[in-house]
Parts: structure tokens; sequence; C-alpha cells
């Protein structure tokens, strides 16, 4: 069986590295179906009816300033997953006894620039142009 990866957005050569299910875990900015969010990539665990591999994610939620604590795990299609960036290890402080994940100043800005960014273009997919009526 072979491992899957994850597709990652179009990003400067530096972010288009492809993780694999055989790696370590390693966390990242992700689109999960509408959400940008924190998840930590963890491998696979089993393969759906069309024979791709199911990747096993866990999702975190924004908690305070730079701090998210564990939401809940997921079992997702690599087509329902949009790596936006791999996280550097040595930005993250990861406790998983209690499931607080720390991000560095900077990484907390580059969020905040990539969620600025998915709400203009969402605000732009829902707007409508009015018909005119004559």
């Amino acid at each position: 069986m072979s491992t899957p990866a994850i597709s990652f957005a179009p990003a400067p050569a530096v972010l288009s590295k492809q993780w694999d299910a055989s790696q370590d875990p390693t966390f990242a900015f992700a689109k999960l179906q509408r959400d940008v969010c924190l998840v930590q990539l963890v491998g696979q665990s089993s393969v759906d009816p069309s024979g791709t591999p199911l990747l096993d994610i866990h999702v975190f939620r924004h908690e305070f300033v730079s701090m998210f604590r564990y939401s809940y795990s997921a079992r997702v299609h690599p087509l329902e997953l949009r790596v936006l960036e791999p996280l550097d290890d040595h930005a993250v402080r990861y406790e998983p006894d209690n499931g607080s994940v720390f991000l560095a100043k900077d990484l907390m800005a580059h969020l905040r620039r990539i969620l600025d960014a998915s709400s203009m273009f969402s605000r732009i997919g829902r707007r409508t142009v009015p018909s005119r009526q004559r």
C-alpha cells in the first residue's frame, strides 16, 4: 500500500516540500472544509472504498493569543485537506499531556494574514451582482 502525499497550496519553493504519512507527525496551517485551522498531520490509518488511503489528523482550536488546544481527531480523504503551510518544529511548542500548542509570534502574524486573505476571498465569493430590471 502506498503512502499518500498531501497536496500543498501553491507556494514558494521552501514550502513546496511534500509530507507523507510515513513521516513523524508535524503541525501545519491547513484548510479543512472551508476553515483555516491548525492541524497535526499524524499519518494514515485505513483505506476508503475506492482504495485511497485516509489520513489521520488532530485539529486544534485557538484558545488565547498564541495558544491552541486539542479539539478533535479526524480521518480525512487527502482531497479534503489542503495544507497551506507546514510549520517549522522549532517555532511550535507542543505539550501532549494537556493538548496545548504554542506558536511563535511570527507564525501567529502569518496565520492572521492567511485568515484575512481567506475571509476576503470568501466575501468575494458570496457577493452577487444584482440583476438589472427594465
